[in-house]
């Protein structure tokens, strides 16, 4: 690694060491930013995200592996695994960012490229969920479609006709 680029990680480090030495000896300094945007989000989360996702997740219970609706302090969202022979969940994740007080709405997991979206707290209705959600889904759905085995059934049959050579006068029997 470079000497400079050594030196300013070096800088970094102990800057963060004073900031953590800092916060054990005066705990009570240390006050939560951004709080109340974050007891709006979870009003949100809790009146408009859960109460639509909720109903998804109902109407997709027992037609796939398995469903579930998460909250958390900053996120809340829908994993969705569709069959037993998957090892991996896709994710509708609708997360809080304090800093830029906006929501990420994000689709997240494997075969999925990063789409994310930001609107801010008070653009959040049960419309855009619902939305955002069935945008999900199609995409979940589509690329399962993608990779569809092909029904395997029996041979095709071409008719007798195309086996009939004496109709064709530039066929010569030899």
């Amino acid at each position: 690694m470079d000497k400079t680029n050594v030196e300013r990680l070096r800088l970094l480090l102990k800057g963060h060491e004073e900031i953590l030495e800092a916060k054990r000896i005066h705990p009570e300094a240390v006050q939560r930013q951004n709080g109340a945007f974050r007891e709006s989000f979870n009003a949100v989360v809790r009146s408009t995200i859960m109460p639509v996702l909720e109903e998804i997740k109902d109407l997709m219970v027992g037609k796939v592996e398995s469903a579930s609706i998460f909250h958390r302090l900053t996120a809340a969202g829908l994993k969705v695994k569709l069959d037993r022979w998957e090892d991996f969940e896709r994710s509708l994740l609708f997360c809080g960012d304090p800093g830029t007080r906006m929501v990420r709405i994000t689709h997240e997991g494997v075969g999925f490229g990063l789409l994310s979206k930001k609107v801010d707290l008070a653009q959040i209705t049960p419309e855009l969920v619902e939305e955002e959600a069935m945008k999900f889904l199609k995409r979940v759905f589509g690329d399962e479609q993608l990779r569809r085995p092909l029904p395997i059934g029996p041979p095709r049959r071409r008719p007798a006709a195309a086996y009939d050579f004496a109709s064709d006068p530039e066929l010569v029997r030899v």
